[in-house]
């Protein structure tokens, strides 16, 4: 199996590489951001979008593994090492994802390569969902709520329904961007995320008033 080290040059190295082969049949200008209804509406020169999302992506894996490597991380997360790992793994394949499909947007605007995007984040929050419950207390991942960082159990609890509810809901927005409209499914995620931050908030507080209101 290829060793984290490897993987952290790797991956923005092979985006790069696949830069550099698509770079002479870029446009000018390359979208970089679009809007809800499918229409780009931001643009970079191909010099800088070809770099933008390898360069960011090297520097969180290097911010990320810097953290990790810290004594004080290892001596009081040690043990949620392979899941710090694998969160911090998941994100960096979907920005190189990301990369893929931003480049190949530019070549091709009506390839269905943003609906395969969509389908990405659906991945992305179904498979940080289904180790969400292995968590601990940590300064880098996790529902970090006032409630949650103050009490273990509390922690615990709500990662245990957050990683359900993550994984459920990658799984619908992976689905609905096949059969809806991109304006819809875009709306279905913004409403699944923000509406289940709000519901474990009120829930993480709900549990820490129980277990301390006769503190």
């Amino acid at each position: 199996m290829m060793s984290n080290k490897r993987f952290l040059i790797g991956v923005p190295a092979l985006m790069i590489v696949f830069s550099v082969v698509l770079y002479p049949f870029l446009p000018e200008q390359v979208p970089v951001h679009w809007s809800i209804q499918g229409v780009p509406d931001s643009f970079a020169h191909k010099s800088i979008a070809v770099l933008l999302l390898p360069m960011l992506t090297l520097g969180i894996m290097l911010l990320s593994r810097l953290m990790m490597s810290l004594t004080t991380f290892r001596e009081k997360y040690g043990e949620a090492h392979d899941t710090h790992t694998f969160i911090m793994n998941a994100i960096v394949l979907f920005f190189a994802f990301t990369h893929v499909v931003m480049l190949l947007l530019s070549l091709s605007p009506q390839s269905g390569m943003l609906r395969l995007f969509i389908v990405g984040v659906g991945i992305l929050l179904a498979a940080l969902g289904n180790v969400m419950g292995r968590l601990r207390p940590n300064p880098m991942f996790g529902f970090r709520f006032p409630w949650t960082l103050n009490d273990e159990v509390v922690w615990r609890r709500t990662h245990r329904v957050g990683g359900r509810w993550l994984f459920v809901s990658g799984l619908v927005i992976a689905l609905a961007a096949w059969v809806l409209p991109l304006e819809t499914t875009f709306l279905l995620l913004v409403v699944l995320i923000l509406g289940g931050s709000l519901a474990l908030a009120y829930m993480s507080r709900e549990l820490w008033l129980q277990r301390h209101s006769g503190a």
